[in-house]
């Protein structure tokens, strides 16, 4: 079967007003199935290309670790006329996504009454940390917070050791994978009504979304659950064993599967050992079993272990660091890591998006941009003239990286946020 090298979003363009992760990182995921990604940016840059430590002449690695396939404007929106030229874009958008805190985007005449107006058509999705909840709507929040107020760290790391973030921004990413469908569903809809409409969500939500299990704990006890460290909180054994030289993740999902685990080590009358033979029991019993499975995993190293464990499909895997995993033999064969030409970077490894469609085709679209990259290009598709642009970057309205502004005299970024 021939797949098409056409994405499943191909022909749907998407305007980005956004920073830092939620929102780009959705819209890096369109990108990848095809969508036309323009981001308006300040002319100072999304606030990440300045933050973090890890930076090469001025660019910032962090930036580009989720905005590949991107077209960049840089906009002063203060300006009427930068603020025609959003207006311009999100007039021919099939999306606009954004995710400054809740109000801004209207002050600023990009709200989603404004530009529906323009067009009806558009499905406009907002997200921010809180929501428009009175006290909390225009408190500053990102992940970390979110995490904390998400009842994540309450559920992470040791038994009654202190709170711990979790490490990655699950927040953040869990939303943006949200946003991903909801978009998709609304451009869906809008195919059977003609109609567009806003699509609106907050961190804090989907932290509740992301309970879980932990909901279920807490609704049949009563009780709030508690961190677990690596076990899990309803199977036993489920957590990470520590090896002759590393540490490894196994378990038995089953009484039946708890059977094959007790041969697998080389211990079978666990199985029937009274205190044991039920996943009931030996979660009432887990302190003195996992002690004594610590004892018997710590006598082999881990890749032992691994290959006693897949001889017998027990359910089990070694705990990779990020080194580990991008590079082991698994990842490679997915092809989810692919390196782009980017002017700073060079050959710069990136992640894909991890959906495989049998009729269609998710690719890299292109490397992440420097800011204004495509500021000119942008600007001419939408009409505007030589002259017009010209005057544009010389009064700072918008800001065009250098090299591709031919003879006009380019402005350094302004220090203006939305």
């Amino acid at each position: 079967m021939i797949i098409t090298t056409m994405g499943p979003l191909t022909g749907v363009k998407v305007i980005e007003i956004a920073h830092w992760l939620v929102a780009p990182y959705c819209a890096n995921m369109l990108s990848d199935l095809g969508a036309e990604v323009i981001k308006i940016e300040p002319l100072s840059g999304d606030q990440v290309r300045s933050s973090g430590s890890y930076f090469k002449n001025g660019e910032s690695y962090l930036f580009a670790a989720y905005n590949h396939g991107k077209q960049s404007i840089s906009l002063n929106l203060k300006d009427p006329d930068g603020l025609g030229i959003a207006r311009d874009l999100c007039r021919g958008a099939d999306v606009v996504l954004e995710n400054y805190r809740p109000g801004t985007c209207e002050r600023l005449g990009l709200g989603y009454e404004s530009l529906r107006r323009l067009n009806p058509g558009l499905v406009y999705c907002s997200i921010s940390a809180f929501g428009d909840t009175p006290g909390y709507a225009h408190r500053p929040g990102m992940d970390p917070i979110v995490q904390g107020m998400g009842g994540a760290m309450s559920v992470t790391g040791e038994p009654g050791g202190k709170p711990v973030l979790v490490g990655i921004p699950v927040a953040d990413n869990s939303t943006a994978y949200i946003a991903f469908g909801a978009i998709c569903g609304a451009l869906l809809e809008r195919e059977r009504t003609g109609k567009g409409q806003r699509i609106q969500l907050n961190l804090i939500d989907t932290m509740v979304f992301n309970l879980s299990t932990r909901f279920g704990q807490y609704i049949a006890s009563g009780k709030p659950p508690s961190a677990m460290g690596s076990q899990h909180a309803e199977v036993v054994p489920y957590q990470a064993f520590p090896t002759a030289n590393g540490w490894l993740m196994a378990g038995a999902q089953s009484d039946r599967a708890w059977a094959v685990f007790c041969e697998a080590i080389g211990r079978p009358e666990l199985a029937s050992h009274p205190d044991y033979e039920t996943n009931r029991l030996r979660v009432k019993n887990r302190e003195t079993l996992s002690g004594l499975l610590n004892g018997v995993f710590a006598q082999k190293p881990t890749e032992d272990w691994c290959a006693i464990f897949a001889e017998r499909n027990v359910l089990h895997g070694p705990i990779w660091n990020v080194e580990e995993l991008v590079n082991s033999d698994l990842i490679r064969e997915h092809g989810l890591i692919e390196k782009v030409d980017h002017a700073v970077f060079g050959k710069l490894p990136v992640i894909r998006t991890p959906i495989a469609y049998s009729e269609s085709e998710v690719k890299i679209q292109g490397p992440p941009p420097l800011l204004g990259e495509h500021t000119l290009d942008i600007l001419r598709k939408l009409g505007r003239s030589e002259d017009e642009i010209s005057d544009l970057i010389a009064r700072k309205v918008v800001y065009a990286k250098p090299g591709q502004a031919g003879d006009y005299a380019v402005q350094v970024p302004g220090s203006d946020t939305a």
